[in-house]
């Protein structure tokens, strides 16, 4: 978000935990989305123009922004007027994208994957708490429809969350099925944390809308674990703990130039 990834790719001389060219696939959201596609996940429909949306749909800008500037909209005409009101640089503001908004419950599961012994752990889960969307909904409809609110979405912190156990499965299955993915479009494919973004449907499907292939903020939330991770380890394991658990193995078995890139 800061320097760029083509930056951290080409000029960064640090040594990472990881491998950096999964930081292109995430950042730029028509290869985000080959990704996904490959990893065979269900995507929100995308509108390539605005004279395309049909139905409700969300307006979203490039990079790791908090959800901050991104608008509901329902036609054309609702989309030049929103985004004219958009205070951002015009670069940034001309890389739109527009996808339909899927309406069901958020998850933010946490992922660990170690390639030392091709093994995904599932480490924690929250939920995103966003101003003003969140607050909008305290207000009755009645005075909602009077005042016109305008819903943001800036995410200002972070809820713990348990899913469905009967789901989670299948939310492996994802987690797994973007990691084979990955190795095919980018070896040697994602390592390490990662954080899958998605919805879930009255129909218990999951619909899959970004990836985070790094630390995310809701990780702070299991600093001594999470109920998640304490059914994988016998004591606290926070993702940072995990991280460098890794690196001591790779360094012990001499494998450390299969984590650090």
């Amino acid at each position: 978000e800061y320097v760029g990834s083509k930056n951290i790719i080409d000029k960064l001389k640090v040594p990472m935990h990881g491998n950096r060219l999964v930081l292109e696939w995430e950042s730029d959201r028509k290869k985000e989305r080959e990704w996904f596609e490959k990893s065979k996940l269900r995507v929100p429909r995308e509108f390539k123009s605005p004279d395309e949306i049909d139905s409700i749909a969300i307006v979203k800008f490039p990079g790791a922004r908090g959800g901050g500037n991104y608008f509901i909209v329902k036609n054309e005409d609702e989309f030049y007027e929103k985004i004219g009101k958009i205070n951002l640089p015009k670069e940034i503001k001309e890389r739109y994208t527009i996808q339909e908004y899927v309406i069901g419950t958020r998850f933010y599961p946490h992922f660990f994957y170690s390639a030392l012994d091709d093994r995904v752990e599932l480490l924690g889960m929250d939920i995103r708490y966003e101003s003003n969307v969140d607050g909008i909904s305290r207000i009755p409809a009645v005075i909602q429809n009077e005042i016109q609110i305008e819903p943001s979405y800036v995410i200002t912190g972070n809820i713990p969350v348990v899913m469905r156990e009967s789901l989670l499965p299948e939310l492996m299955e994802i987690a797994r099925n973007l990691i084979n993915s990955s190795k095919k479009l980018f070896r040697p494919g994602l390592i390490g944390p990662f954080c899958v973004e998605l919805v879930l449907t009255d129909d218990l499907e999951f619909v899959c809308f970004e990836i985070s292939a790094r630390i995310v903020a809701g990780t702070n939330l299991f600093i001594n674990g999470s109920p998640y991770s304490s059914l994988i380890y016998n004591e606290p394991m926070s993702m940072g703990r995990r991280i460098c658990r890794d690196i001591r193995i790779a360094i012990k078995s001499q494998r450390l130039d299969e984590i650090i890139y």
